[in-house]
């Protein structure tokens, strides 16, 4: 799903599944060591939908600690709760790597529906993270993806208008809603599409 209308003067980057990948995997068995072993209550509360409300600072971090340990018999500290739950990204190299040439000749902005333990954990984590002229994250907005009032907001914070600005998301509604909104955007439907994607825009050289 792409369109293009003209060439972009700025781009906005999702984060999640474009230039890190993330894997809840790595922290159900760590969170269920502190529960006595019980994967599937830690599972049951990765799918319950207040996540969203952290992402749009409806809660605070001690609320969605107390939520969590409510849920899930978690035992630990809320300082063990937070690292297990920040540390499940992986940077995606080729990507960064691409992100980085755009970033040499393009603003680069962060569109990423994210809660504040995650941004502050990618921010320490990942160098390249300083590379964006400024991080838009839902949990400041107040409002996530494919939310309308985020994109709108994002484009008056950067001082762009919707046409002059090329948007990357791997989720294919939030994709839809940019399009809706006269922004250029690009469906990331698999990380390694990236180069591609970016090729047809002339971002990046073509490898040979």
């Amino acid at each position: 799903m792409t369109r293009q209308t003209s060439t972009p003067t700025a781009i906005f980057f999702d984060l999640g599944r474009v230039l890190v990948t993330f894997d809840w995997e790595f922290a159900i068995p760590r969170l269920a060591a502190h529960n006595g072993g019980d994967a599937e209550r830690i599972r049951e509360f990765l799918a319950h939908p207040f996540h969203d409300d952290f992402e749009r600072n409806q809660l605070t971090g001690d609320e969605f600690f107390e939520r969590g340990r409510a849920m899930t018999g978690f035992t630990g500290t809320q300082r063990e709760f937070q690292t297990y739950w920040n540390e499940i990204f992986t940077e995606l190299p080729e990507n960064v790597r691409l992100f980085r040439q755009v970033a040499e000749l393009y603003p680069v902005y962060a569109l990423s529906n994210t809660n504040p333990w995650h941004a502050r954990y990618l921010e320490q984590t990942f160098e390249w993270m300083g590379l964006f002229r400024a991080r838009y994250y839902s949990f400041v907005i107040g409002a996530r993806k494919p939310d309308p009032i985020i994109y709108h907001q994002a484009l008056n914070l950067a001082s762009v208008s919707a046409d002059q600005v090329l948007f990357v998301d791997d989720r294919r509604e939030n994709v839809e809603t940019a399009l809706a909104l006269g922004i250029q955007a690009l469906h990331l439907s698999s990380p390694d599409l990236l180069a591609p994607l970016l090729q047809k825009f002339s971002l990046v050289p073509e490898r040979t």
